[in-house]
């Protein structure tokens, strides 16, 4: 894997991150790390890469299932 691509991961982890952090504390008050381990949060991130929703879609549709 080139740089270029090792740098464009780790923006999509961080929007990911980020996205689903801003979620949580929407609907909870709380971060992520509040409700999940960094182990499930890697394993969210795993499905993510699976699931062909949009982002913002999938984080609301996760919190909401979590909540």
């Amino acid at each position: 894997m080139n740089k270029q691509q090792e740098k464009h991961n780790d923006s999509i982890w961080w929007l990911f991150l980020e996205t689903l952090s801003d979620e949580f504390i929407n609907q909870t008050g709380f971060g992520i790390y509040a409700h999940i381990t960094p182990l499930d949060v890697h394993r969210v991130y795993v499905e993510f890469q699976q699931n062909k929703s949009p982002l913002n879609h999938f984080a609301r549709d996760y919190v909401r299932s979590y909540v």
